[in-house]
């Protein structure tokens, strides 16, 4: 897409939120954290007639081909992730090696995954990309394409799922959505359409109130499509191959997963503690006659499926942040003592 030179840089947000101060960051985090105390209640209240023992028979029962299959779908994955950094690296127009992007991205969504979008991602993203020589507006806008990238593979796998895959969820949720989910299917991907129509034919910045959005280029647009889509994929494959045969199929996880993600980015609940398992488990845990076995078989894999996807990169990206605090560290001491260096070579005046 040609934009004009003076429009050139990608759009950010210029908008001026009110200020709630101190207080109003504590009632924040308050109600965060009491939204995930309440969700962890209901998820205990949920497997009240299971007992631990019999979580820990689940997780010894699931096969070890299982585990290593979700250990590489995880793998697998966040060198996917790395598509979205490089997307928005790519859009601002950026030099930056690809080493660097992949590292931006793992510590980042890692991180992102256990401390909360907020804390974890945006937070990291502006450490690192301003070491690399990022000025603000660019990162925030780099957030922003970020952003926009996950949405639209949410919308396009929820969109494909709902119209040509046989999702099954329970009665009492398919009355709570008054339309079928065809309908909701074609809306996500309508909307969908609606976004790469946008990027063709609207080539100049567009304002709304005190906002300007610049779309990107329709060729990156696709990407950023193909990129959050195998995401989201791959992430909910992890869950499925943790579940055992026949328990539910792939389209009914994959929708749950994404229904799961939604309320979780919604209500900023760090890492989706107690939220996640009470989605899953609400939409899952009803397939089968079987009664509590079905709830031990979901619960056992939505354990391990936290340890694989969630706890263990975190670890990784922690490890990667201190490798890259103390390279920065190291090299802005050589920096300083080259300028000292300098100085006292200067002749006195």
């Amino acid at each position: 897409m040609d934009i004009d030179s003076k429009k050139s840089e990608p759009t950010v947000v210029k908008s001026e939120s009110p200020s709630w101060g101190v207080a109003g960051e504590i009632a924040k985090y308050t109600a965060v954290l009491a939204l995930m105390a309440f969700s962890v209640i209901l998820v205990r209240k949920k497997l009240q007639h299971i007992t631990w023992q019999e979580v820990l028979d689940g997780i010894a029962t699931i096969p070890t081909h299982q585990i290593v299959l979700a250990v590489v779908f995880t793998a697998i994955n966040f060198v996917v992730l790395t598509g979205y950094d490089l997307i928005a690296v790519r859009y601002l127009k950026k030099q930056l090696p690809i080493r660097k992007i992949m590292v931006g991205a793992i510590i980042g969504y890692a991180l992102s995954n256990v401390l909360g979008w907020m804390i974890g991602g945006t937070a990291i993203r502006f450490r690192l990309y301003a070491s690399w020589g990022f000025r603000l507006i660019e990162i925030i806008a780099l957030v922003s394409i970020l952003s926009v990238t996950f949405w639209l593979g949410m919308f396009l796998l929820a969109g494909i799922a709902f119209v040509l895959l046989p999702v099954h969820l329970p009665a009492e949720y398919q009355e709570l959505l008054h339309f079928s989910p065809q309908l909701y299917g074609f809306i996500f991907l309508g909307a969908v359409g609606i976004y790469l129509l946008a990027t063709i034919f609207i080539r100049r910045p567009i304002h709304i109130g005190n906002q300007e959005f610049a779309f990107p280029p329709f060729r990156l647009s696709l990407l950023q499509l193909a990129v959050s889509a195998t995401d989201f994929a791959l992430a909910s494959l992890v869950l499925f191959v943790l579940l055992p045969p026949g328990t539910v199929n792939y389209s009914t996880v994959l929708v749950s997963y994404l229904a799961a993600m939604i309320v979780v980015v919604m209500l900023h609940v760090p890492g989706g503690i107690g939220v996640l398992e009470l989605v899953i488990l609400e939409l899952l845990a009803k397939h089968s006659a079987e009664g509590d076995s079905n709830k031990v078989a979901v619960t056992a894999g939505l354990l391990v499926f936290r340890l694989i996807y969630y706890i263990a990169p975190a670890i990784l990206a922690t490890l990667l942040l201190v490798r890259q605090e103390w390279k920065h560290s190291r090299r802005k001491r050589a920096e300083l003592a080259a300028m000292n260096s300098g100085l006292g070579n200067d002749p006195p005046e």
